[in-house]
């Protein structure tokens, strides 16, 4: 009995992480008007701009800290959310750029020192915790 219970908070738990992250991309691309915005904002990076939109991590998405901070992602096509995930820098620095602009230094050195602290985020496996974190994503 207590194995299944377990088996069910984590499916509970696995869709909670599911609708939170969902919530996030919906935010993302009604900000950004579901366009790549490294196209938008640097037309001359040298890349073939696909119509796949995606919502890329600036902060990498392992950090639980940042992974659903609307801060955190920004609209690209899928040329650049590949080239950026296969090291092509200059798509990289362009996101970097983006959000700088967009939230401010400020934001930016916030979410750089969270990143670079690589706290761990339990909360992340908490049910009330990501039940918080959609509630604060709904209201938006």
């Amino acid at each position: 009995m207590l194995r299944r219970r377990k088996s069910k908070n984590k499916s509970n738990l696995k869709k909670l992480q599911n609708k939170a992250e969902d919530l996030w991309k919906e935010y993302c691309h009604r900000r950004d008007g579901s366009k790549c915005m490294v196209k938008h904002h640097f037309p001359g990076i040298q890349i073939e701009h696909t119509d796949v939109i995606q919502v890329d991590h600036c902060f990498t998405r392992t950090n639980k800290h940042l992974f659903t901070d609307i801060r955190n992602g920004t609209c690209v096509c899928s040329a650049c959310n590949m080239a950026k995930a296969f090291g092509q820098k200059s798509i990289g620095r362009a996101i970097d750029d983006i959000v700088k602009l967009r939230e401010g230094l400020s934001a930016w050195e916030e979410m750089l020192a969270i990143d670079r602290a690589k706290m761990s985020s339990d909360k992340w496996k908490l049910i009330p915790a990501v039940e918080d974190i959609i509630k604060k994503l709904e209201a938006l």
